[in-house]
């Protein structure tokens, strides 16, 4: 059977789909791991040309993560902030039940 060939399921017994699906399921899993370790691989050689360990890269990346996402802070208490997604917390559905607009608090 070549690469490109179809194979016709239907005409296959049960076992024969069995395991054709353990050797798919331990394909994805080895292709997977190796996209993995290619990432970290990559991930390392970064950190190595910037002259620093790929944990702090990690925490730098949190760091900036954290204050790129935040889009709405609140202007009483500048702590209390909110990205814009999920439930909103509840210093900001006071402000806006007291007649303040979102855009009031946005960054």
């Amino acid at each position: 059977m070549t690469k490109n060939s179809a194979i016709d399921l239907d005409s296959l017994g049960v076992d024969e789909l069995r395991a054709i699906t353990e050797n798919a399921q331990q394909l994805i899993a080895k292709k997977q791991h190796q996209r993995l370790y290619d990432a970290y691989m990559q991930f390392e050689k970064i950190a190595e040309d910037s002259n620093t360990t790929i944990e702090e890269i990690l925490k730098a990346g949190e760091r900036l993560e954290k204050k790129r996402s935040i889009k709405y802070r609140n202007t009483d208490n500048s702590e209390e902030t909110w990205t814009g997604r999920g439930r909103k917390p509840t210093w900001l559905v006071e402000a806006l039940a007291a007649g303040r607009k979102l855009e009031d608090f946005a960054i």
